[in-house]
Order: C-alpha cells, then sequence, then structure tokens
C-alpha cells in the first residue's frame, strides 16, 4: 500500500530550512524541504521556493544572483542570500538550471563526509545524516565559496560610513 503523501501549496524558506531536495512523480518536479523538526513536501519546484522566498524577504531571485557576482564574483553555481538578515544563505549542488540541482542552507550543515568520489554524506546541526550526489571536494567548495560571499556582504552591511 502507498503511503499518501500531502503538497503543501506554499513554503517560504526559513531558519528551520536546512535543504530543498527535487523529486519526481508523474513527470512533475516537487520539492522535499529538510526542517529541523520533519520534512515537507512542496507542490513547487525547488527553483520556485527560492523564487518565491527571495520575493517574500524583498527581493527577486535574479537580483539576489546579480548581488552575488557583484559582492564576490562568483558566477558559476552562485550562493544565494534569501535574507541576509535572518542569515539564510543558501549553496546549490549543481547549476541551479538542472532540474536535479538541491539547495542546502550554509547555516545547518555541522559537517561533512566522503562517501564515495561522487556523494557526500552532509551532517546537519540536528545531528541528521542525509547523502547527496555531490563530491565532497565540490562540496566543500560550495561551503567556502558560500562563507566568502556571507563574509564579504556582511561587511558591506556593517561598514561605518
Amino acid at each position: 500500500m502507498e503511503k499518501v503523501v500531502t503538497l503543501e501549496k506554499e513554503y517560504e524558506i526559513n531558519r528551520n530550512t536546512m535543504a530543498i531536495i527535487p523529486m519526481e512523480s508523474e513527470g512533475r518536479i516537487y520539492s522535499k524541504v529538510l526542517e529541523l523538526k520533519g520534512v515537507l513536501y512542496v507542490d513547487l519546484t525547488p527553483l520556485m521556493i527560492l523564487e518565491n522566498s527571495c520575493s517574500y524577504y524583498g527581493a527577486s531571485l535574479e537580483g539576489r544572483r546579480q548581488g552575488t557576482k557583484v559582492i564576490s564574483s562568483i558566477t558559476h553555481k552562485p550562493p544565494i542570500a534569501i535574507d541576509p538578515m535572518s542569515d539564510l544563505y543558501f549553496f546549490p549542488t549543481t547549476s541551479p538550471k538542472r532540474s536535479e540541482c538541491i539547495w542546502i542552507s550554509l547555516h545547518h550543515v555541522l559537517d561533512y563526509n566522503s562517501t564515495s568520489i561522487s556523494n557526500t554524506l552532509v551532517i546537519f546541526t540536528n545531528k541528521q545524516e542525509m547523502e547527496f550526489p555531490i563530491s565532497p571536494s565540490s562540496f566543500k567548495t560550495q561551503i567556502l565559496r558560500t562563507s566568502y560571499f556571507r563574509t564579504k556582504l556582511l561587511q558591506r552591511i556593517n561598514r561605518k560610513s
């Protein structure tokens, strides 16, 4: 017997969001959202959740992408500051244009380990573990780039005039 899953119609990224994972069913892409205290399924693609969340916090996803580029010169697989005031920084595991792109919260990554040459086991702040299809070296690069971008943005925000 199949388990019935309730799909949420809307979702905004928040402090409890750890990762947004694309799922496919009957030719449609929806999202599995890992939160600190559980899992939600949302009837939106991960990119739509990012777009809606950026709008919710007063910006556009494209504006956030451009901001990342201007502040840090990162153009390939750029991290996104969903809301700098809430410390919501997410990075993609692959090109955001690809339907299999997973978005991970910088804030919730406690540690990570290699499981193979092409997979990484992520340990989140709530001690939950999940394996993702991203090489450990790429994962480390994404963590470092997101941290660098976060630091550069915070320096601008906190700069005294």
